[in-house]
């Protein structure tokens, strides 16, 4: 079977576009019952805030975020002439800046290296509950972390720290796949930039 240098090119782009979105733990995309398995590879999250717009044009949304909390005329400045801030929930005021906190995780469900990107106050308290806690803190890259989605009237997102399951995870594998990554020129803080942790380009 014969193709053609362009098209084996486009199907390789396609390809790079999945596997990128495939570069997030995306905590709001799980499904009820089916819990996300991972640890953390750095202690110290990376911190900033987050705002999402709205495109003018076709109410696509888009993040923006910010190093430090940003004023109003911030948000306005970065947002520019195409996008709009988006509203809450119940759509009767802007949606307020988000402090972020994220991490390089090992997702051990799919033996991989993933930005974990936490928005949601309620599961950032929860990170901070066992990372404040000395029985967890002075070792915290050794436990594995399970994460729920619970739909009930509202969503809500349930953390468990659990011991590390060595006949399960293999530690060795993810020591050389986290190694592999920032070898590759992984830096996380390139999402603050709108750009990709993964890559520089």
């Amino acid at each position: 079977m014969k193709f053609s240098d362009s098209f084996l090119a486009t199907i390789e782009k396609e390809n790079e576009g999945s596997s990128s979105a495939d570069n997030y733990l995306r905590y709001t995309k799980l499904e009820q019952s089916k819990p996300a398995n991972f640890c953390l590879l750095e202690q110290d999250p990376l911190e900033y805030w987050l705002v999402w717009g709205v495109a003018k044009e076709n109410d696509s949304m888009k993040p923006f975020r910010f190093p430090q909390q940003p004023s109003q005329e911030d948000i306005d400045l970065e947002l520019g002439a195409e996008y709009v801030q988006s509203m809450n929930y119940d759509k009767t005021a802007v949606r307020k800046p988000s402090q972020c906190l994220t991490w390089p995780v090992y997702n051990w469900d799919i033996n991989k290296v993933q930005v974990l990107e936490v928005s949601h106050i309620s599961l950032a308290r929860q990170f901070a509950k066992y990372g404040l806690n000395k029985k967890y803190s002075k070792n915290l890259l050794d436990w594995d972390f399970e994460l729920s989605k619970i739909k009930a009237d509202m969503v809500k997102y349930e953390l468990l720290i659990v011991p590390r399951d060595e006949d399960e995870h293999d530690e060795n594998k993810m020591a050389k796949d986290w190694m592999q990554v920032e070898k590759a020129g992984f830096e996380l803080t390139r999402i603050v930039g709108g750009g990709d942790p993964f890559s520089e380009g």
